[in-house]
C-alpha cells in the first residue's frame, strides 16, 4: 500500500550511537549553543538512514519536526511540479529541509542517506536549559533559579515602572506607513516612496505580491505595483511583520538561540493564526497572522534586558524562568506603547490564559490560545494544559472537527496554506 497524505516519516533502522557534539555545530542554528547543550541535544537524538528511492516524509503530513540532512541526495517535491534537490555538501544543507508544520511536499532520498530528526518541542525545552552554561565552566552549585528569576523579574518591573527599562521600538517604515494609510491622502505610490526607504522591505513586499498566497500570473516588478496588489491593509500588516523581523536579534550567542526560539515559535503561530481567520471567516486573516507573530514581542525585552546583566551569577540560569514570568506582561507593554489597538494587547497579555472565557467573543485572543494549544499538543510541556476541544476558545470559533488525538483536524489544502505563510514570514 503506498503512503497516504496523513503519513509524515517512514521508520528507518536506527544506529544507538548519538550524534558526535562537533556534527550538531556545523548547522547554522546550533553554532552557538554550549556544549552542555550539545550534549543533552546528543542525548535524546539519533541518527537514521535510508536507501534510495525511501520516502522520508510526505506532503501533506502532519508532523512537528525538523529533518537535517548529514550524508546524501535529496530530492524535494512540491505540489506544483517543482523539484529541487539537495546534497549534504550544499549550504541548504545546514538549515532544517522540514518546517516543523505540515510539509507542503515530499522528501525523497536519491541516494543513500543518514539524517536525524529535532523536533520543536526538544529544540525549545534544550534551548530554555542554561543556554549560557558550559559543563567545563565553573558553576556556582547553590543557585536558586526561582529565587533568582523572581528577583530578575523584580528588578525589570521596577525599571519599567521608573521609565529606566529600554523597550524596543517599532521600526520607522512600519510607524510611517501606519501614519500615511491614516491621514486618507496618501495613495499606493505614496506608501511606496515610504517603504523604499528600506531596500530588504521592499524586496520581501514584492516577494510577497508574487507568492502563491497574493499572485496572479502577471507578476509585479515595482513597490508600487505590489501595493496595489496587495491593498494598503495587508501591505500595513506585512511591511510591520517585515520590520519586526529585525527586533529578534542579540549580540550574545547564547541569548540568540532564544531570540531564534522565540521567532520560529512566532511564525509558527502568526501562520496557524492565519489560517483559523480564514476557517472561521469572522476575521482578518493578516490582522489574525499580525496578533500570533507579536503575541510574544515582550520576549524581546526580556532576552535584551538579560543581555545588559553583568552579574557573577548568569542570567542564564533563570532566563527560562524570567521568560515565563514576564513574557504576558512585558508583551502588552510593548503593544500599548506602539499603540495598537486593544485586541492586540489583549491577545498578548491572555496568549496563555487557556480557559478564558470573556462575554463577548470571538477575539484575535481565541485565535492565538487555539492555535498555541494545537502547537504544544503532543510536545513536552513544564504544565499542564487543557484539552484544546474543552477550552471557551475553540467553542467560540468555527473550526470543524478535532482529530482522535485532539489537535486541529488539517488537510491537505490548510497545510500547503499553512506552510505558504511560514515561508512568507521567512522571506
Amino acid at each position: 500500500m503506498g503512503p497516504t497524505s496523513t503519513e509524515t516519516v517512514i521508520r528507518m533502522s536506527t544506529e544507538t550511537p548519538p550524534l558526535d557534539i562537533d556534527l550538531f555545530r556545523s548547522f547554522d542554528f546550533l553554532r552557538h549553543w554550549s556544549s552542555e547543550q550539545l550534549r543533552r541535544l546528543a542525548a535524546r537524538v539519533r541518527i537514521e538512514q535510508a536507501p534510495s528511492g525511501r520516502l522520508l516524509v510526505s506532503r501533506g503530513g502532519s508532523h512537528d519536526f525538523g529533518l537535517f540532512l548529514l550524508d546524501g541526495w535529496l530530492r524535494l517535491k512540491h505540489p506544483g511540479g517543482q523539484v529541487r534537490e539537495v546534497r549534504s555538501i550544499d549550504p541548504e544543507a545546514r538549515e532544517a529541509l522540514t518546517r516543523g508544520l505540515p510539509e507542503a511536499c515530499d522528501v525523497v532520498s536519491v541516494t543513500p542517506v543518514r539524517f536525524f530528526r529535532l523536533t520543536n518541542a526538544l529544540m525549545e525545552e534544550i534551548a530554555r536549559m542554561e543556554p549560557s552554561v558550559d559543563r567545563d565552566a565553573e558553576l556556582q552549585p547553590d543557585i536558586d533559579v526561582e529565587q533568582v528569576a523572581g528577583e530578575i523579574g523584580q528588578r525589570m518591573r521596577q525599571a519599567l515602572d521608573e521609565d529606566r527599562l529600554e523597550l524596543p521600538s517599532l521600526p520607522e517604515v512600519a510607524i510611517r506607513v501606519t501614519e500615511a494609510l491614516d491621514d486618507d491622502v496618501s495613495d499606493a505610490s505614496d506608501i511606496a516612496q515610504i517603504v523604499q526607504v528600506d531596500p530588504a522591505i521592499t524586496a520581501k513586499l514584492i516577494k510577497a505580491a508574487n507568492s502563491a498566497l497574493y499572485g496572479r500570473l502577471t507578476p509585479v516588478e515595482t513597490c508600487t505595483a505590489a501595493v496595489v496588489r496587495l491593498g494598503s491593509g495587508i501591505t500595513q500588516k506585512l511591511v510591520i511583520s517585515f520590520a519586526v523581523r529585525e527586533l529578534f536579534r542579540s549580540d550574545s550567542g547564547a541569548l540568540q538561540q532564544q531570540m531564534w526560539s522565540l521567532w520560529k515559535h512566532s511564525t509558527r503561530i502568526a501562520a496557524l493564526c492565519h489560517l483559523l481567520a480564514r476557517l472561521d471567516g469572522r476575521f482578518d486573516p493578516e490582522q489574525a497572522m499580525l496578533a500570533g507573530l507579536l503575541h510574544d514581542v515582550g520576549v524581546i525585552a526580556v532576552v535584551q534586558y538579560l543581555d545588559t546583566l553583568k552579574e557573577a551569577v548568569s542570567p542564564a540560569h533563570a532566563v527560562s524562568r524570567v521568560v515565563d514570568r514576564l513574557r504576558a506582561e512585558m508583551s502588552a507593554e510593548i503593544l500599548q506603547r506602539w499603540r495598537f489597538a486593544e485586541p492586540f494587547v489583549t491577545a498578548a497579555r491572555e496568549a496563555e490564559a487557556w480557559m478564558r472565557n470573556p462575554e463577548d467573543g470571538p477575539d484575535l485572543c481565541d485565535l492565538v490560545v487555539v492555535a498555541q494549544l494545537h502547537e504544544r499538543m503532543g510536545g513536552e510541556t513544564a504544565a499542564p494544559m487543557p484539552v484544546l476541544g474543552d477550552t471557551p476558545a475553540f467553542g467560540r470559533l468555527r473550526l470543524g472537527d478535532l482529530t482522535m488525538e485532539g489537535r486541529l483536524a488539517i488537510n491537505d489544502e490548510m497545510a500547503s496554506q499553512l506552510a505558504q505563510t511560514e515561508s512568507l514570514l521567512n522571506i
